[in-house]
């Protein structure tokens, strides 16, 4: 629905707006959206994949140690965009004071709704709503006026993923990946619909270990003696680093590790904990071209 409206006294001709659905009900917004703000770096990944450079942006505090303040995205796509804070506590002053026409936020920020409201239409996303990384990127390409961008991005994903099935030749169908997620003394491992990698993984058409093929939650954590039922060909392992488990490969370190195939075949690579959008799931390609076809 499109409809001509006015969002400032100040404006001095009316703008085209659409009335969108978001996690907390309906807003206003303007079709075209010039000046977007982007509170969590899971919208991030997206908004730039649509050629899109907010105004300003909220970092993850988490990852500051690590080196990382948005997470899977390159450092240039975010350099010389102004910080408004953390995802955790966003500067109201610093965002009135970029006058912005759209505010992306995730739902946990729902607290700041009506302040973020009464700056610039707020639209609030329930990222466990939509775990397939397309449709959200269609969603946001609808916010922002960017559906041919969105359908580029697509076009380019699936040529990707054409183009690496014809590399892998005969890998494609006898390889097996693994992935984990280390935390403290568990691990994590995630069903196929619900994060990125897997979502990679199963549009390449590669095999995963029955226990997380047949996984039916969508997160589940494991202690270290399932390990050996987490072997594959290839293991890919990402660290969860976090100001409480700073070092979360020293799990690695115990006997059980070292009894399982991909470590015995020097066949195991540590993979950043990339978000969830098509930046990310392109870096994923460029992964599995490093690690399964470029290995000569």
């Amino acid at each position: 629905m499109v409809m001509l409206s006015r969002f400032s006294r100040k404006m001095r001709s009316p703008i085209a707006t659409q009335i969108v659905n978001h996690a907390l009900g309906k807003v206003e917004i303007p079709v075209a959206p010039q000046r977007v703000i982007v509170l969590h770096d899971s919208i991030l990944d997206c908004v730039l994949a649509l050629d899109v450079k907010p105004v300003g942006v909220a970092y993850y505090p988490y990852y500051q140690f690590a080196g990382e303040r948005f997470r899977g995205i390159p450092p240039d796509l975010v350099a010389n965009i102004p910080e408004v804070g953390s995802i955790s506590q966003p500067s109201l002053e610093k965002i009135l004071s970029l006058k912005p026409d759209l505010i992306l936020g995730l739902t946990f920020q729902k607290n700041s709704y009506q302040l973020l409201s009464a700056i610039a239409p707020t639209v609030m996303f329930d990222l466990y709503e939509s775990h397939d990384f397309k449709e959200r990127l269609r969603y946001f390409a609808q916010l922002l006026g960017k559906q041919e961008q969105a359908k580029k991005a697509l076009t380019n994903y699936h040529q990707r993923v054409q183009q690496l099935q014809q590399q892998l030749g005969e890998k494609l169908q006898k390889t097996t990946i693994s992935v984990i997620i280390l935390q403290g003394q568990n691990f994590y491992t995630y069903s196929s619909n619900h994060v990125l990698e897997a979502q990679v993984i199963r549009d390449i058409g590669l095999r995963r270990p029955p226990i997380q093929q047949n996984q039916k939650s969508s997160y589940l954590a494991s202690s270290i003696e399932m390990l050996p039922h987490h072997d594959a060909d290839v293991l890919f392992v990402k660290a969860d680093w976090t100001k409480e488990n700073p070092e979360p490969l020293s799990f690695l370190k115990q006997p059980i590790w070292s009894t399982l195939n991909a470590v015995k075949n020097n066949q195991v690579y540590e993979v950043n904990c990339s978000f969830c959008g098509p930046l990310a799931a392109n870096k994923i390609i460029d992964d599995f071209y490093k690690y399964l076809v470029n290995t000569s």
